[in-house]
């Protein structure tokens, strides 16, 4: 199962692909999806009508089983920030309620966050990291008040990997009535995780990092006991019926999350993405997240041999404190990486193999 993974991504002997907490390769599963389509749109145009909508069903379906909630709970949008920002800015906020989150949130994350509450003269509780960046669940609840109407946190923090317990917040939040967004771009597809399961509000994520995907599809996935209190952001056809429908300008929106999608899809994007979420339902997670944190590890241990500072928690994100020569060094091999927070972070995926681990270690201990 692992193998066939591997093997449905391109290897090159030339370059390393050790950034893929920003920018991972995308499947050949995706590429192939995105070829059929290209092909045919440029053959048939309107004749691909009825199945490119159905191949956008079968990517919402798939997503959702990864996701662990209905289909019909998840809004497709452009980008992470698009589908967090549809939920913050019309999320019913009231002066003086309190949004808490982590000071080192991915700023995809935060801004929207931080603008929603200057619109509603809510307040943003900005919680404080650990001295070595971990995010101890018990720091966000200590600040939980009366006031607090939102958690709004990352699963997985884009700096080091460091996780929050996402099984004691829900357990907290539920018994508080207290609305819980997680933002699972960096953790998910590549962790078990399941939305209903752990008793999470509201997620969003996007297709081209874990799920190595094309850039251009971010997702909300929202409760459907939340969904009549958002009223949507953007406003088209179809955030009351189809393209096809006449215009009724009783303007009653559907009842599920498909009402936050306003237009025509990103049908090439959002198909692959389905191919790719395929791909990982078939190789299952456990078995990618196994795989991921062997590499993180024999990564790890490598550095912290050759002396460096190395911060990991657990992910495939490793994060070590760079020497004069290091980027250069690197970027001689060459391997792609990215400079975050304390050093240099690397992010080895299942595709990775030992090989490339050991030409990176070699490469710094030169």
């Amino acid at each position: 199962m692992l193998n066939s993974y591997k093997n449905n991504f391109f290897h090159s002997n030339t370059r390393l692909h050790l950034n893929n907490a920003g920018l991972a390769p995308i499947s050949r599963a995706a590429k192939d999806k995105i070829l059929y389509w290209g092909n045919r749109f440029y053959e048939e145009g309107f004749y691909t009508d009825h199945d490119y909508v159905e191949d956008v069903l079968h990517a919402r379906t798939s997503l959702s089983s990864l996701i662990g909630c209905d289909p019909f709970e998840i809004a497709f949008f452009q980008s992470t920030a698009s589908a967090i920002s549809q939920l913050c800015f019309n999320f019913p906020l009231a002066p003086n309620d309190e949004v808490i989150t982590w000071d080192q949130e991915y700023a995809s994350q935060i801004y929207p966050w931080q603008e929603a509450c200057k619109r509603k003269e809510a307040k943003l509780i900005i919680v404080e990291s650990e001295k070595n960046l971990t995010t101890p669940v018990e720091k966000i609840i200590e600040k939980i008040s009366e006031k607090t109407k939102v958690i709004a946190i990352s699963w997985v923090q884009f700096l080091t990997g460091a996780r929050t317990d996402l099984v004691t917040l829900s357990k907290i939040t539920r018994e508080k009535k207290i609305f819980l967004f997680v933002d699972i771009m960096q953790g998910f597809g590549l962790h078990p995780f399941h939305m209903k399961d752990l008793g999470i509000d509201a997620v969003a994520g996007g297709s081209h990092k874990w799920l190595t995907s094309p850039v251009g599809v971010g997702f909300l996935a929202l409760d459907k006991i939340h969904i009549n209190l958002i009223r949507p952001h953007n406003v088209g056809a179809y955030t009351f019926g189809t393209c096809d429908d006449p215009t009724d300008l009783q303007c009653i929106p559907k009842t599920d999350a498909l009402k936050f999608e306003a237009g025509s899809k990103q049908v090439l994007e959002i198909s692959a993405l389905g191919a790719s979420v395929d791909l990982i339902l078939k190789t299952t997670v456990a078995v990618i997240e196994t795989e991921v944190l062997r590499l993180s590890s024999k990564l790890t241990l490598g550095l912290r041999n050759l002396g460096y500072e190395v911060y990991n928690n657990n992910s495939s994100i490793v994060n070590f404190i760079p020497r004069p020569d290091s980027v250069q060094k690197l970027k001689s091999i060459p391997c792609n990486f990215a400079l975050r927070g304390p050093g240099i972070r690397l992010s080895p995926h299942a595709f990775n193999s030992d090989e490339d681990i050991e030409r990176v270690l070699s490469a710094l201990s030169q």
